[in-house]
């Protein structure tokens, strides 16, 4: 999928601000799926798991 191979090249930081701020506006589900998606892939690096649950209140 095209979109998905998309969303691999972006930083970390700007995935969850992009998923942050579709969230905030409501953008489509669909593309919020696809980035809460890519977040989930790279939750086995743990600098970034441990950015995603302090944004995420975890």
């Amino acid at each position: 999928m095209a979109s998905m191979a998309s969303m691999r090249s972006l930083k970390d930081d700007w995935l969850l601000d992009c998923y942050t701020d579709a969230v905030q506006l409501q953008l489509d589900p669909k593309f919020i799926r696809l980035l809460l998606n890519e977040i989930h892939r790279r939750l086995d690096d743990p600098v970034f798991r441990r950015t995603w649950f302090v944004l995420s209140g975890k």
